[in-house]
């Protein structure tokens, strides 16, 4: 008999309210998706407070459908509607890049989401394992979540076979790019996973190395971790023409966090003065630090400005993304970024800071430019806003750009669990 997977969605639970999903979100619904589809024996488990709770059939398919309903959007939803009226030329759709009051509240608004999950979810809807059978489970851990805390260890039986996916080591080699404490949760994560025999999974050689050498600097030691890259999803992967749109704007698709570096954007901008405007619209939801992001970023030359889209459904990013003269990607941390990979399954062209993760997977296809070469930045955006000849060369590299079949990712994923 083969041993049933049992998918942590903790993170997924609390996350499903959201309007729009981050990668890791990404990862953990496809999944979700790809068991209810395929594999009619896995159990979702919930594992706040160190105690694994078996959700029940119908609360697993409620939650995996709500978060994919409304993450994926439709046509006519609020999102679209904004983003077509931008394209149209309304210059009211989307608002300046300014820091907002909900911007200093982050951790408030997080808690009345999750108050807002804890009540459409949590009720009736859980129970809890019992101890016998946690040895036959497979237990798969896509998010991070709750890895960091003992409990969570000591209720799993060290007989239970687990497969973590780690998506990068960023708190311990950038600290100051992460949330306040996250580092310390790290350390503590690496270590529970040494403890004991787990499958280890990552998204990148780039993140493997990196987590690897996090490890050995805390002296401890991975016996293997697998690169498995994250699925992109099936919408962005599509060929569809580019809406019309009157706008000259490039995207920036992703969390307004300092590690996404958009001030070099600004700085670029200033350096060219003088010369045509365009839009940067900033596509993504604040994090801890956006109000200092904001307020770093200064004031731009006239005819150009940053803009603000927060909260768009799949279907709004996707008309968004493919009336874009080019994706923006200046960060100085990544393990994988998602918004580069479906940008470049749309067929549009992406300018991309020149890192590990981003060499490792879209060099050639991508115009790769250092972090901090705020005029290499600013040549490049001039040509690509003129459709120059770096335009057309990255628009051709970027329509030869394939992506793994998300099904066979997902297996693999699952199959690794299996032998762990």
């Amino acid at each position: 008999m083969i041993s049933p997977l049992a998918l942590d969605v903790s993170r997924l639970l609390w996350r499903a309210v959201r309007a729009a999903p981050g990668g890791i979100d990404r990862l953990e619904l496809a999944m979700a998706q790809h068991l209810l589809r395929e594999e009619a024996e896995a159990r979702f488990v919930f594992t706040d407070g160190g105690i694994v709770r078996t959700l029940k059939p119908a609360l697993a398919r409620r939650i995996v459908g709500d978060a994919a309903a409304r993450w994926a959007g439709h046509p006519g939803d609020a999102g679209c509607r904004r983003v077509g009226a931008y394209l149209a030329g309304d210059d009211h759709a989307f608002p300046p890049a300014r820091s907002r009051l909900a911007d200093r509240q982050v951790p408030l608004v997080d808690l009345g989401r999750t108050l807002m999950a804890g009540l459409l979810y949590r009720r009736g809807g859980l129970r809890r394992e019992q101890t016998d059978t946690l040895p036959s489970l497979r237990y798969l851990n896509l998010s991070h979540r709750n890895l960091d805390d003992a409990k969570l260890f000591a209720a799993l039986s060290r007989s239970t076979q687990m497969l973590c996916y780690l998506h990068d080591d960023i708190p311990l080699r950038s600290p100051s790019l992460a949330a306040a404490g996250t580092d310390q949760r790290f350390r503590r994560m690496l270590r529970h996973l040494t403890e004991r025999p787990v499958r280890i999974v990552t998204n990148s050689a780039a993140s493997r190395d990196r987590i690897l050498a996090s490890a050995a600097a805390q002296g401890l030691r991975f016996t293997r971790i697998e690169v498995i890259p994250p699925p992109v999803a099936e919408i962005f992967r599509r060929g569809e023409a580019s809406p019309p749109a009157s706008r000259r704007f490039f995207l920036v698709p992703g969390l307004l966090t300092a590690r996404k570096n958009i001030r070099l954007l600004a700085e670029a901008c200033r350096g060219m003065a003088g010369q045509p405007g365009f839009d940067i619209v900033l596509a993504g939801a604040p994090g801890l630090d956006a109000a200092s992001v904001l307020a770093a970023l200064g004031e731009l030359p006239p005819g150009f400005r940053l803009l603000r889209a927060e909260g768009l459904s799949d279907q709004a990013m996707i008309r968004l993304t493919r009336a874009a003269i080019a994706v923006l990607a200046p960060s100085l941390e990544e393990g994988f970024d998602y918004p580069v990979h479906e940008a470049l399954a749309c067929g549009v062209p992406v300018i991309a800071s020149d890192i590990a993760a981003h060499r490792e997977y879209v060099a050639g296809f991508a115009e790769l430019l250092g972090p901090g070469d705020a005029a290499g930045w600013a040549a490049a955006l001039a040509d690509f806003a003129a459709r120059g000849p770096r335009h057309a060369a990255a628009l051709a590299a970027a329509r030869d750009f394939t992506t793994p079949s998300p099904a066979r990712l997902l297996r693999h994923i699952a199959e690794l669990a299996r032998s762990a």
